[in-house]
């Protein structure tokens, strides 16, 4: 597997960027922030980007895209030429079934994770690096939960982990500058498994056959 080590401020090391991740989060950095009720084209077009592909914007992906995952995964094919492919991947979205897709995934050359969550299931975005260290030591989740609550669902993006002894965190990349450090913040996997409605992996079109392979090695299903 590769791995990188972050340059946030948070004090924590040791993430291991999913392939292609670190790139990924600079690209949405870059396009910081999503316009008003367009997250699911923000994650879309940041994936697109990070894949060499020159997308004017949000509202370019939004217009074949709506906010639906399946809109979404139309619009990367199409705005791809299909060489992008997003493959869904639903069912029993557990903590052992998310992290087994994303350790499987590192096989890849390259993928995006979008995913549709329930932000009010996260952790609060400024949990003290003291407090994510021990859970990933402990396995036992920060105290604090986030404040923020959306009228609808929201759509991020998972770009790596962090492996502890007992506890592992996702990566997640957000659309809001204010959330996390510039966008990135890191939750327990568990939290982010509750969180979660719909998964995207966005992969090129040759490694269609391997995202499916990593989507049903985990125990879910590609459709």
């Amino acid at each position: 597997m590769s791995s990188g080590i972050d340059g946030d401020r948070t004090g924590l090391s040791g993430r291991r960027w999913l392939p292609g991740g670190e790139h990924l989060v600079a690209v949405a950095r870059a396009e910081l922030p999503q316009k008003d009720g367009l997250a699911g084209p923000f994650t879309a077009l940041a994936a697109l980007r990070a894949a060499g592909f020159d997308v004017a914007g949000q509202d370019d992906v939004a217009a074949l895209a709506g906010t639906a995952p399946d809109g979404l995964a139309r619009a990367i094919g199409m705005l791809s030429g299909g060489r992008l492919v997003a493959v869904p991947a639903t069912g029993n979205r557990s903590p052992q079934s998310l992290f087994m897709l994303l350790a499987e995934l590192w096989r890849l050359p390259r993928v995006a994770v979008i995913a549709e969550v329930d932000p009010a299931e996260f952790g609060a975005h400024d949990t003290p690096a003291r407090a994510l260290l021990d859970y990933l030591d402990t396995g036992i989740p920060p105290l604090w939960s986030s404040r923020w609550r959306p009228p609808e669902g929201h759509f991020v993006l998972a770009a790596g982990l962090r492996i502890g002894a007992e506890g592992t965190l996702v990566s997640i990349m957000d659309g809001y500058p204010s959330l996390g450090d510039n966008g990135l913040h890191d939750q327990p996997v568990e939290w982010v498994a509750a969180a979660l409605k719909r998964m995207l992996v966005v992969v090129d079109d040759g490694d269609t056959e391997a995202a499916v392979a990593a989507i049903t090695t985990a125990g879910l299903w590609s459709g």
